[in-house]
Order: structure tokens, then sequence, then C-alpha cells
């Protein structure tokens, strides 16, 4: 590949810069508005704070979950539209196979970032690929530190989340209680306005069986009691201790009350299914005229 010699000239001043920048005692005007033009920049346009956008997203993609919608909506906006957080802002979703949790994490880094998923500032950990063995835990502690220090350095809005919660070794999780905790600052970094969230199958069964219980007194949906699923989960994720050693097992983040929602992700039903399937198959250019039986 051949450059013209201004262009040469102009990679080349571009290189020194970013190598003179790295030195604190070097500071160059307006070296961020020049960088930011060929980098992602921890600030606009990078950042976005869609909340309209991830309002209509959950509308518009996730069927049979009112209690995720109204959580989300709330906790997203009033933690990232404070000025100084007391803590980072901590969700946890539970609920079975298929119902959306990954999917709700992803639009919500579509609608925080310009590059969304591909946001440098988003970190998506999955414990049966990234934490399998529970004789490694030193070392995967090590490795999570280092990666959540250094996404906070470069963004302190990154966004973490950590797939398969109920299969990582008990007491790693534990590793991240100094991050999201009520601390100012840790090494002169803040973490405050970070966010985690954590996905799980733990306490599933529970939050079907209230379901179903609620459903048996013909109570809406829009009308479940958030706080009646956070009692099942918590107790559920505290006492369970997996037979691999795995989960959130008398976890010192549920001890020290850091996670802000336990949100519970209801069984969907038929006509949420079908609402599902429907939606999917648009993308393959089908109209809303076909119907789906089953």
């Amino acid at each position: 590949m051949h450059f013209s010699k201004s262009t040469n000239r102009l990679l080349i001043t571009l290189l020194i810069l970013i190598k003179l920048n790295q030195y604190q005692s070097v500071k160059i005007p307006f070296f961020d508005t020049i960088k930011c033009k060929f980098y992602e920049c921890c600030q606009e346009p990078y950042l976005l704070r869609n909340y309209t956008k991830l309002e209509n997203l959950l509308n518009e993609k996730l069927y049979g979950q009112p209690l995720v919608k109204s959580t989300l909506l709330t906790s997203i906006k009033g933690h990232l539209e404070l000025k100084n957080p007391s803590k980072a802002l901590v969700l946890s979703f539970h609920g079975s196979a298929g119902v959306g949790k990954t999917f709700v994490s992803q639009i919500l880094a579509e609608s925080l970032y310009l590059k969304g998923t591909k946001s440098n500032f988003f970190k998506f950990f999955i414990a049966t690929k990234d934490f399998d063995l529970n004789q490694k835990i030193d070392l995967y502690k090590e490795r999570l530190k280092k990666e959540i220090e250094q996404s906070v350095k470069l963004c302190e809005y990154s966004f973490f989340v950590f797939d398969e919660i109920d299969k990582i070794p008990i007491g790693l999780l534990d590793t991240i209680k100094t991050y999201i905790d009520y601390n100012h600052e840790i090494g002169g970094v803040d973490f405050r306005k970070s966010i985690f969230i954590f996905l799980s199958n733990i306490a599933s069964k529970k939050i079907n069986e209230l379901n179903l219980e609620n459903d048996r007194k013909n109570l809406p949906r829009e009308e479940f009691k958030l706080d009646k699923f956070q009692e099942l989960i918590i107790k559920d994720a505290y006492n369970n201790k997996g037979a691999s050693e795995k989960g959130m097992f008398h976890s010192s983040i549920i001890d020290g009350w850091l996670v802000d929602y336990y949100v519970p992700f209801l069984p969907l039903e038929r006509k949420h299914v079908k609402k599902c399937i429907k939606n999917e198959l648009k993308n393959y250019n089908f109209n809303d005229n076909f119907s789906v039986h089953f």
C-alpha cells in the first residue's frame, strides 16, 4: 500500500504525538480532539446514552418481561445521569435459558455506545469459556482485575457482562467486590460510573413457580411485584452450592448488598414466542401478513 508524501508525514506526526502524549509530563493541546477522529474515545459521539433508543428496542423486541423493562430503564438512566454516583451499578439477571437475558445486555450496549457490542468499553465474559477450571481461580482473579482496571482507565463508563454466573468458580466473583463497592477511587481510578451485569439460570425454578402462582390468581404480569421475586432470587443464589463448586454461594457481593437489582426474567408464554418468531422472520423480508401456528 502506497501513500502520498503528505499522508505519510501526517501519519508519522500522529504517531509521534501519540507516543509523546503517553508521558504525563508532556500534554499536547487539542491532542484528544485529533486522536478521537481516528480512535474510539470516552466521549460523544462514541458514548450515546440513548435512553429513547433503549426504551424503543425493549418495547419492540422484548416480550413478556414488564419487570425487566421498568427496572432497566429506571436504573440505567438514574445511574448515568448522576454526576457522582455512590457506586457502580450492578444488576443480576435471572431466568431460564432463552428468555432474553443476553439479548437485553446487547440491546443495552447498542443504546450506550456508538459501536455497540464492538465497543472497546464493552466486555463480555462467559464462565464456561473464560473461567472454566476451578483450579485456575487465582489466575482468573489476576486476569479479571487487570481487564477491569484497564477498561475503566480508558473509560469510566465501561460496561461489563458476566454470563453463566451459575457456572463460575465459587469465590471468583468476589474479586470484583472492590470495584463495585462504595469506594471513591482505587489507585487513582474511579469505578463508580461503570456498569456490571450478571446473567444466570440461578433461581429460574423459583421464578417460574412464583410466575405460575400469580397466573393462577389471574394477576397480569404488569402487576407483578419485583420485591417478591428478589427475595426468592437472593435466598436461592446465596444458599445453593452446586456440585461443581460453582455459582454465587455465600458471595460477599450478596452479603454486602452490592447488587442493586435482582431482575427476574419470566418464562415466555406461547403468544410471546410467536411474537419473537415473527420479529425474527422480518429480518428475512417476511411481511406482517404471515401467521405462525404451533
